[in-house]
């Protein structure tokens, strides 16, 4: 459900950065700025036609970024150890397992 509440607005130029000015401060592209906040994974504020965006969320985005490749990593490990240990799947269950996860039709 999407919320209805209005964003909180800007108080200062203090607490909150342009677009611009994180991506300069780094190390989030301005492009990947734009996308997590298409995407809503990162928290924005408009006034205008300008985007602003509060430190501390640049600062956890910054975070997950950095711990993608090897939480990527870990789960691919993990996929390897569950399928190693798992019994052999029957036609009709890699069927369904493929309707449930890859999308196939039933």
């Amino acid at each position: 459900m999407l919320s209805t509440t209005a964003p909180a607005p800007v108080q200062s130029a203090t607490d909150h950065l342009s677009l611009q000015s994180a991506a300069a401060r780094g190390p989030i592209a301005y492009s990947t700025l734009r996308k997590r906040i298409a995407d809503g994974d990162l928290p924005a504020h408009r006034i205008g036609r300008r985007v602003f965006v509060r430190p501390s969320d640049i600062d956890e985005l910054a975070e997950a970024v950095a711990v993608g490749p090897a939480a990527a990593t870990a789960v691919e490990s993990a996929i390897t150890r569950l399928v190693k240990a798992a019994p052999r799947l029957t036609d009709e269950q890699r069927a369904r397992l493929a309707v449930v996860i890859g999308g196939a039709r039933a």
